[in-house]
């Protein structure tokens, strides 16, 4: 085992766990715990007696955890085992204890929750060998008269006519006072474990805790003091090198070694001289690795601290908890469907929250998210176009209508069936309704870490990376389309990020966090959640009815991110076009160019006036023509192309939100020279020199247009080129 006061402490982009490094094993920590590496690796207090201890109790706290996770997950559809065989060779060993996880296209993480040198000695208890070991059948001075006549053979005839049987095998505890000891030993090191894991243990091992620790007490009673541990920090090494010297004994001092001793011996071996082993089915590491690896396991632990939270017993619902993305399980809830003979859930996902089965409804790059999520189990609202009810899945959702119809006529028609109806579904990750108020919280979970917020605080939007930029947009994405179709709810919205606190006073032990009251990102708060709070809910070490949220006041700054605009109409970038079936414009000279932008200005201008929408700033609100898409490309890009192409400006200007604090609409535009794209006819605008009318197609949020495909023809663009 490691000396956990030598661990080099790292805080990682893409790895959460423990590897060997240059230095030696560094133990790499989530995001979040920059003043717990600052107190404990890089002060010059960092040899500080705390490090070992605090070290260790987080080690084990995380090794549950992990280990909880991937039992979580084990029947979860998003999951997939991997065996032993690389995809290629760049790629960390596998082993048949390692899982992939894959939740989107290209986005696998690798997860090893498990180290032999613990895992063994677990896995090595079973009552039968135990006793087996103790109770072998040796040979003995005392005589058990009924099984006389089977030694008949191998007495002594004495004169007087009596027999001499000078031993019998019959069951006693030893055959020499060596062969116990691997008992002793191995029950020593397996109730050290025990207490370091909080007796999260296999339930053979928890149901015999007792008499572990009473042949624990023996081996201590023979070789060790009171104050001797495997892990305290004044004790260990010594300890460990006793255990050392006393597994060499028992081992040289017993002769008959069968099955069940091996087992142990190795056990105890393993632990003793083990380290990270890739030939025992370790890997390179223990931990996640992957570029979101630890963003899901975060996910998960704080899914399951707002449904514990929200978890009615009595009637077996959560009911605050609107809509989540997960399927985790929670115990003590039933789920319902694995009653419902349309929608079946296996017996084995009984705990399981998730409702919704989304299996076939999403598009193909939609496949690697999960097959059942949570939403209420009745339709919250009812669509505002056409008044079809609709369940919270459906309150987010970017559609495309390529139904042909006019301007008169254009009304939104609804049918979960219709092919030239085309829909991507964006999933927040969990949404919480008061019922007794009009409070809407919209909450993402980010592993995140606060100083990357701070550090993007005035920075353009296109300067912050990609993973930052695109969870911003979605979740303003989320905000806007709840404004759409619940007007008259408050929407509050929230990242929710770790944080680990070094010197937290007694008082806020059972605090959950604090809200950021210096800025918000755009209007989206920033709640700083205890990672150490979230992490003994999720192993059940204290109970979720008890935390609190520290009040605080509304924050007075505000992150804009502005993003730079259009300075004008671009028909031609220096740089490759989004589509595979958008065609390449190119002009002669700039006066042309410059004829073709004006042309288009002016009948956009005429466009919007005449279907009555008013756009303030044309080019501000254009899309490049080289990032549009055609209809057959809309189910076919990854969703967050609509977001960093569609709402990259969302909310980034004060003005972009009412007195009442809600966003308002930046609707897009763009042209095309698809018709497929553009169904909707307005009759009474004609192409120029021809007999076509104008057209357009929308994509929108539940029924509210946010961007628009404007129909403009090539020869159109050719003659106003030719007559100037």
């Amino acid at each position: 085992m490691w000396d956990f006061s030598k661990l080099n402490l790292k805080i990682g982009s893409d790895f959460v766990g423990i590897k060997a490094d240059d230095e030696g094993y560094a133990f790499y920590l989530p995001k979040g715990f920059d003043d717990f590496l600052d107190k404990y690796q890089n002060n010059i207090d960092a040899q500080d007696t705390n490090k070992f201890d605090k070290v260790r109790d987080f080690f084990f706290l995380m090794y549950r955890a992990l280990r909880k996770f991937d039992c979580d997950n084990e029947n979860n559809p998003r999951v997939t085992r991997k065996n032993n065989k690389n995809k290629t060779n760049d790629q960390p060993n596998l082993s048949i204890d390692g899982i992939s996880l894959e939740y989107q296209e290209e986005s696998n993480c690798i997860l090893y929750s498990k180290l032999s040198m613990i895992e063994r000695i677990l896995e090595a208890y079973d009552d039968l060998t135990i006793n087996s070991l103790q109770n072998k059948n040796r040979s003995s001075e005392e005589i058990d008269y009924s099984k006389i006549y089977k030694y008949l053979d191998k007495a002594i005839y004495l004169n007087n006519g009596s027999i001499y049987i000078d031993f019998m095998y019959l069951p006693r505890p030893t055959i020499c006072y060596q062969s116990i000891e691997i008992v002793n030993i191995y029950c020593f090191i397996l109730d050290e474990i025990i207490q370091q894991l909080q007796e999260d243990v296999p339930e053979n091992v928890y149901a015999r805790s007792q008499d572990i620790k009473f042949l624990s007490q023996k081996f201590r009673d023979n070789y060790l003091t009171a104050d001797h541990s495997l892990f305290h920090k004044d004790t260990f090494e010594e300890s460990i090198q006793i255990c050392k010297e006393a597994l060499d004994n028992i081992d040289r001092n017993t002769h008959y070694k069968d099955a069940d001793y091996w087992g142990l011996y190795e056990a105890v071996e393993t632990f003793l001289y083990g380290g990270l082993n890739p030939e025992l089915d370790d890997g390179n590491f223990w931990g996640v690795q992957g570029k979101q690896g630890f963003d899901y396991v975060w996910e998960d632990m704080c899914q399951n601290y707002f449904f514990q939270k929200n978890f009615d017993q009595i009637n077996n619902n959560f009911n605050k908890i609107c809509f989540a993305d997960t399927d985790i399980p929670i115990d003590g809830y039933e789920n319902n469907k694995i009653k419902n003979p349309q929608h079946y859930r296996a017996a084995s996902d009984k705990n399981r929250v998730g409702w919704w089965e989304v299996k076939g409804r999403d598009s193909k790059l939609d496949k690697f998210t999960n097959q059942w999520l949570y939403q209420k189990q009745n339709p919250e609202v009812n669509h505002p176009n056409n008044g079809k009810a609709l369940y919270w899945r459906e309150l987010f959702c970017i559609e495309w209508n390529l139904n042909i119809r006019h301007l008169a006529d254009s009304e939104y028609n609804f049918n979960k069936f219709d092919d030239k109806l085309l829909r991507r579904y964006p999933k927040p990750d969990l949404i919480i309704k008061n019922e007794d108020s009009k409070n809407i919280v919209i909450i993402d979970f980010k592993n995140v870490s606060f100083k990357k917020y701070e550090n993007y605080r005035n920075k353009y939007l296109e300067e912050t990376d990609p993973s930052y930029r695109i969870a911003l947009e979605k979740q303003l994405v989320y905000e806007l389309a709840l404004q759409q179709i619940l007007p008259e709810y408050t929407i509050k919205n929230y990242f929710f990020i770790p944080f680990y606190f070094t010197d937290k006073p007694k008082s806020e032990k059972e605090i959950l966090g604090n809200v950021e009251s210096r800025f918000t990102v755009r209007g989206i708060k920033i709640f700083i959640a205890d990672f150490n709070v979230i992490l003994n809910v999720y192993l059940g070490n204290i109970k979720v009815s008890n935390m609190s949220v520290l009040k605080y006041s509304e924050p007075k700054d505000r992150s804009e991110h502005k993003s730079r605009k259009q300075e004008e109409i671009i028909l031609l970038e220096n740089q490759s076009i989004n589509s595979e079936y958008v065609p390449l414009i190119s002009f002669q000279n700039q006066k042309q160019r410059q004829i073709a932008t004006d042309y288009i200005i002016e009948q956009v201008k005429i466009f919007f006036q005449e279907i009555g929408v008013d756009i303030p700033n044309l080019i501000e609100a254009q899309l490049p023509y080289s990032e549009s898409i055609v209809a057959e490309e809309f189910s076919q890009v990854n969703i967050d192309y609509f977001y960093d192409t569609l709402f990259y400006d969302l909310g980034e200007k004060k003005e972009d939100r009412d007195e009442n604090g809600k966003l308002k609409i930046k609707i897009k535009w763009c042209i095309t020279f698809h018709n497929n794209s553009t169904p909707i006819k307005v009759p009474q605008l004609k192409i120029p020199g021809s007999n076509l009318c104008r057209s357009f197609g929308t994509i929108d949020i539940v029924g509210t247009p946010i961007f628009y495909y404007i129909y403009f023809t090539l020869p159109e663009l050719l003659d106003i080129i030719l007559k100037n």
